[in-house]
């Protein structure tokens, strides 16, 4: 090949790339904005209680899907306000949901999702509600970013929240995906927090939080159900795992997050004809944990039907 054979060679071949690079990055950006106004319509539809219509970008990773998740976030925070704490789930034994990654989920509480036990919320304030006991803690200070230990975890909390949700997940029929799930924030529509029981620094409390009970009731003190935490996951492996992701993705916790670590397998239905279940028909829900304090701790939901 003569010198200047072996330039235009090297000058296409170089163009070549350049070009490649040109039109691979127009697609990303193509894709980064067809996914935001796909993101954002998602989140008007949460809003306005419409179904959310899943999300078709599957080709995908976990990490790119809790990214949307966070851009999500933003665009619910216009009407929500600013995030306040964190939820997890798909830790308890057992099949956990379908449409949680295995290894478990991580979601953003905001700050009107929040609300004082003894709350009422009307039944068609969601749309595929459910109630679901859950349990809580409030972080001291930011020494649990970097704790190692389950007792330095323990020292980095300050309180234990009793905490009920109503989840919302209201997507159009076969739509909903793993990664729909983690863009979507788990469907998250309102949490219901108790009054705190206040921690200490005895290392007894670890003991505590791994053998409570709990139990459910309704307005006339019948019990709905019961169950030991024992056996359906340890509170600080939890609270490992939820800092643990939030650090791999370079948020850190700071004084009065709150920390929701999911289900403790009391779930009742809303709404008529769920595939879950039939309907709660009872006007109030008193999650109530047992040996964590001299009195049980609870939070209450009350549902409206006066509508």
């Amino acid at each position: 090949m003569d010198r200047f054979k072996q330039h235009c060679w090297i000058f296409w071949f170089s163009f070549s790339i350049l070009f490649s690079n040109i039109v691979i990055s127009d697609e990303l950006n193509d894709n980064h904005h067809y996914i935001d106004a796909e993101i954002k319509s998602i989140a008007n539809d949460f809003i306005s209680f419409r179904p959310m219509r899943g999300f078709s970008y599957q080709n995908i990773t976990l990490e790119e899907a809790y990214f949307w998740q966070g851009e999500l976030v933003e665009y619910l925070g216009e009407k929500m306000g600013e995030v306040v704490g964190y939820k997890t789930g798909g830790h308890n034994v057992g099949p956990s949901f379908p449409t949680f990654p295995p290894e478990g989920i991580r979601g953003l509480i905001l700050e009107s999702m929040i609300l004082k036990s003894n709350s009422s919320v009307t039944i068609n304030s969601t749309v595929k509600g459910f109630l679901e006991a859950d349990f809580a803690f409030r972080v001291r200070d930011k020494s649990i970013n970097s704790a190692q230990s389950d007792y330095e975890i323990l020292k980095g909390l300050d309180a234990i929240i009793p905490f009920a949700e109503i989840p919302d997940p209201y997507y159009e029929p076969g739509t909903r995906s793993i990664f729909g799930t983690v863009v979507s924030n788990m469907g998250s529509r309102f949490s219901f927090v108790g009054d705190p029981v206040l921690l200490n620094n005895n290392i007894d409390w670890l003991e505590k939080l791994n053998n409570f009970s709990f139990a459910v009731h309704n307005e006339n003190n019948e019990l709905i159900q019961k169950g030991e935490i024992s056996g359906w996951y340890e509170p600080i492996k939890v609270v490992r795992w939820l800092r643990d992701h939030l650090v791999s993705s370079n948020i850190e916790l700071k004084a009065g997050d709150l920390l929701s670590l999911g289900n403790i397998g009391i779930i009742r239905q809303i709404h008529p004809n769920s595939p879950r279940g039939p309907a709660y028909k009872s006007d109030t829900f008193i999650l109530s944990y047992y040996g964590l304090s001299n009195e049980p701790a609870s939070v209450t939901i009350n549902l409206d039907r006066s509508n």
